[in-house]
């Protein structure tokens, strides 16, 4: 305990994101990371909910030195592990190892000499390199056995600057990791502009002696081979929520029937009595999970950020992270229906709810995996409790409660990300017969909007076309000069990924020292791994993972590719455009074909067509004159989407409807 009687704040999470920023979670009440470099120099961190991030470039300014770490109030404790490396780039290029140090601290000195990696492949049971090395490097590559000291090693060719060398990889069966390095230069790729490869690169397998040995890089992003016996076939992975989704939809139009019993009756249950209040005039969007990543989080705080002068809550129906993936504002109010995050203290009665199915939550709606019967009861319980104001729904199943459980008096204004077409046919009867109960539908689309007039046709509710705004993202406008493509989105069927690998094969032909990097995490990134490595393109197309720092990421590309099977908007497309990048599109259901006009900022390819997507690619890579020229049209595009101008047409819908 502090001598303030209040508990230490301690470190409960500490590491290196992307191989370029210290994250730190803590448990308590510090309020600030305080960094001091040698006694002088000083940077302060807030921790907003416990959380705060350090760019390590701010610290690798100032060149070589030791920082002290702590937490305020000084009482607070903070403990660095091993894990805690990478390494940046310092002064004059300079680059520099960042390690946790003894104590609190973080200890940045120069990399030794090494030689750089251009190109790495696993070929008929040998590790190709290919790099430069200054003309002191050696002429020899060797692997280093980290266990017993063992050297293997193969010559070398040198051609001035460059090295290229071929090492079998039967001499290194013998279990244990191998570090490689030529002459006394460590194989490293430190200057491609893509720290933190370890989990980015992942290289095919070979075999040998009964062991598996497959190269990796390290955290450091040096070269090693690891040598250990065949890993077992993975267990059976848990149910993702799609697959779940899909066995409880194995009960068909029983489940739908229970489900439109159960909201019957829930309506018809009245509302609790309590003593008379004003009503308010809150603005009040609802989420399946504002913690979490996805395109309606980022549209919802987008909305909640340009509603200057409204009182806005974002409602999040459950939580499963401690701090939210996007940053909320600073101001914002913020509530939880369901905290499923593991620790949380639950009565019994809670427990015996949360395991059985929702019934308020239409099982064909993909949120319908993540509620139960508690969740039906707790969200029933906050609906029927609002007294005025607006409720913003931000997704069919909601959309539909909104309609059939919210009291008089109070506003309802639904969103539809999806396109028309999009949902399933018993969903898709609800949304016809109740969508006319509610007060206005915003859509993304002209062609949604032309839909849901038609099918909603001599109802009273008003349906508006408000596409999703895109405020301004980090990084700058790309000078498309770097030889990478870049796509973005959750990774899963709708998003088309496996045509875009396909596509990659016909393009990583032609241009071999082209990167395709796919941004996302979702539930088929396993199966994503195996097509690049069944193909080849392991060096080629990377799985990026999830990143916070999506404006930068395209700013460092010439090219962005969007390879959905459907729609609902593409909001990627647009943040895309407006980092200055040419965009190659799938014409598919719904929103490329109104966002990307073709033959000015982009190409429109026919939807699912691969053979088409890898040759539109492809004339873009071989013209950058007509790269150029689409990616100033895309910059000028993408004004039209900005939060400023999207704000206002939302401004314009919540007058007409609370008058």
């Amino acid at each position: 305990m502090a001598g303030s009687g209040t508990a230490d704040a301690v470190a409960r999470r500490v590491e290196i994101l992307e191989g370029r920023r210290l994250l730190v979670r803590v448990d308590g009440p510090a309020t600030a990371l305080v960094l001091r470099r040698d006694g002088a120099d000083e940077l302060r961190v807030p921790l907003d909910a416990g959380e705060g991030e350090l760019e390590l470039a701010d610290l690798a300014a100032g060149g070589p030195g030791r920082w002290a770490i702590a937490l305020e109030p000084g009482s607070s404790r903070l403990a660095l592990g091993r894990s805690v490396v990478a390494v940046v780039t310092g002064p004059a290029g300079r680059l520099l190892r960042v390690r946790g140090g003894p104590g609190a601290a973080l200890v940045l000195e120069p990399l030794p000499p090494h030689a750089e990696v251009r190109r790495a492949r696993v070929e008929d049971g040998a590790l190709l390199v290919e790099g430069d090395v200054p003309d002191d490097g050696g002429a020899r590559l060797i692997a280093h056995h980290r266990g017993d000291g063992t050297e293997v090693g193969v010559p070398a060719e040198r051609d001035g600057g460059r090295f290229r060398a071929r090492l079998e990889l039967a001499p290194l069966a013998r279990a244990g990791v191998w570090d490689l390095r030529l002459g006394e230069r460590r194989l490293g790729a430190h200057h491609d502009g893509l720290p933190a490869k370890r989990d980015v690169v992942v290289f095919p397998a070979a075999r040998a002696g009964g062991l598996e040995l497959r190269p990796f890089y390290t955290v450091e992003d040096e070269l090693s081979v690891r040598v250990a016996a065949p890993a077992d076939a993975p267990a059976q992975a848990p149910p993702v929520p799609g697959a779940e989704s899909r066995r409880r939809r194995a009960l068909g139009g029983l489940a739908v029937a229970v489900h439109r019993l159960a909201l019957r009756l829930a309506a018809a249950v009245p509302p609790p009595r309590r003593a008379a209040a004003p009503a308010d005039a809150r603005v009040r969007v609802l989420l399946l999970h504002a913690y979490g990543l996805g395109g309606t989080v980022r549209t919802s705080l987008n909305l909640a950020a340009g509603l200057a002068g409204r009182d806005v809550e974002l409602i999040s129906l459950i939580r499963r992270r401690d701090a939210p993936f996007f940053a909320f504002l600073p101001d914002a109010a913020v509530s939880v229906v369901d905290d499923q995050r593991k620790g949380i203290a639950r009565p019994p009665a809670r427990r015996l709810l949360a395991r059985l199915p929702s019934v308020l939550v239409h099982p064909d709606d993909f949120a319908y995996p993540y509620a139960s019967l508690w969740t039906d009861v707790a969200l029933l319980r906050r609906l029927r409790a609002l007294r005025g104001g607006v409720l913003v729904t931000t997704r069919p199943a909601f959309n539909l409660l909104a309609a059939r459980l919210v009291a008089p008096g109070i506003v309802t204004v639904a969103q539809e990300h999806m396109n028309f077409h999009s949902h399933r046919p018993r969903l898709a009867a609800d949304l016809r017969r109740d969508y006319r109960r509610l007060d206005a539908l915003a859509v993304l689309t002209a062609a949604d909007e032309r839909d849901y007039a038609a099918a909603l046709a001599g109802a009273p509710v008003r349906i508006a076309r408000i596409p999703n705004a895109v405020p301004p993202m980090g990084g700058g406008t790309a000078p498309l000069d770097a030889k990478v493509v870049l796509a973005a989105g959750r990774l899963e069927s709708q998003k088309g990924f496996d045509l875009l690998i396909r596509a990659w094969e016909n393009v990583g032909a032609a241009h071999p020292d082209w990167q395709l990097r796919i941004y996302g995490s979702g539930p088929r990134r396993d199966d994503l791994r195996r097509m690049i490595l069944e193909r080849g393109l392991y060096d080629r197309v990377l799985l990026m993972g999830r990143t916070k720092r999506l404006g930068e990421a395209m700013a460092a590309a010439s090219l962005f590719v969007f390879s959905s099977r459907y729609e609902g908007f593409g909001m990627v497309i647009v943040e895309a455009m407006s980092k200055g990048l040419p965009v190659v599109s799938f014409d598919c259901p719904r929103g490329p074909g109104e966002i990307v006009r073709h033959g000015r900022d982009g190409i429109l390819v026919p939807a699912g067509s691969v053979e088409g997507l890898a040759d539109a690619v492809l004339e873009l890579i071989d013209d950058a004159p007509r790269r150029l020229r689409y990616g100033a049209a895309a910059v000028e595009n993408a004004r039209g989407y900005a939060v400023d101008g999207v704000a206002e047409r939302w401004q314009e819908l919540l007058r007409e409807m609370t008058g």
